[in-house]
């Protein structure tokens, strides 16, 4: 299945090119787009310079989209996306999207890509119930597990994992998120992008994973993302519950 993983990028440069790498020689069925806010420490240059070093072949499966400043993640994930649909030259069956950190480990991918093609719609690698965090300070692990459980109340008690953005979509999935209107572009977009597609009464999967807290660099996320993130939890539930598909 040709797949198209959507890396939203911002000072990921410890990371990047040996994350594309590896997804890169995994398959020639995997093409990556790179939607980066424009890194003051040379991401996208880096992965510029990494992509002329390739083969013509390999080097067609890596696309670079540069954008003027920090517009949050949700935002170049639905950049990323929207490129994957409007080059319908090359006709994508399945739409990732993953933290460039290598938190997320390439190796889940070939998993997620069966489960689509088992007719999901979305597929979650998630970290709650059964998967693990390795990593995390207690500060984050108690962030996440109150977000997710405020989620899981307010919106879906199924659904386990609202906030991992290691997530795979179906070309219908992907359709219908980029003719729903984005109320938040930072990281809460990933419990915004699944209540949108639940009440399209989208069928989703999960299966589990180990989350490995990145060994280089440090967290985009700020305090005031977090805080805000706790309040859009409540507009999203809204949405989901009272507002129009």
């Amino acid at each position: 299945m040709k797949s198209l993983i959507v890396l939203p990028s911002y000072n990921e440069s410890q990371n990047i090119v040996r994350l594309i790498d590896a997804i890169l020689n995994l398959s020639s069925n995997y093409f990556i787009v790179l939607v980066d806010d424009n890194s003051p420490d040379r991401t996208f240059e880096i992965v510029k310079e990494y992509k002329s070093t390739l083969d013509a072949k390999v080097s067609d499966r890596l696309n670079l989209i540069l954008r003027s400043s920090k517009d949050g993640r949700g935002g170049a994930v639905w950049e990323g996306l929207k490129w994957g649909i409007q080059n319908s030259n090359y006709n994508f069956e399945c739409f990732i999207e993953m933290d460039c950190d290598y938190s997320h480990n390439p190796k889940y991918l070939a998993c997620g890509i069966n489960l689509i093609d088992n007719q999901n719609d979305v597929v979650l690698a998630s970290r709650y119930p059964d998967g693990q965090t390795i990593g995390w300070p207690l500060r984050r692990v108690i962030l996440s597990f109150v977000s997710n459980m405020i989620c899981r109340i307010m919106i879906k008690w199924d659904i386990g994992d609202y906030t991992n953005g290691y997530r795979f979509y179906s070309k219908k999935s992907v359709k219908i998120l980029l003719e729903s209107n984005m109320i938040h572009k930072g990281y809460i977009n990933l419990s915004e992008s699944l209540a949108i597609l639940m009440k399209h009464n989208s069928k989703v999967a999960s299966f589990p994973i180990t989350f490995i807290n990145r060994q280089e660099g440090k967290s985009n996320t700020d305090f005031r993302e977090l805080m805000n993130s706790f309040i859009a939890i409540f507009q999203i539930s809204f949405r989901f519950w009272f507002g129009s598909k």
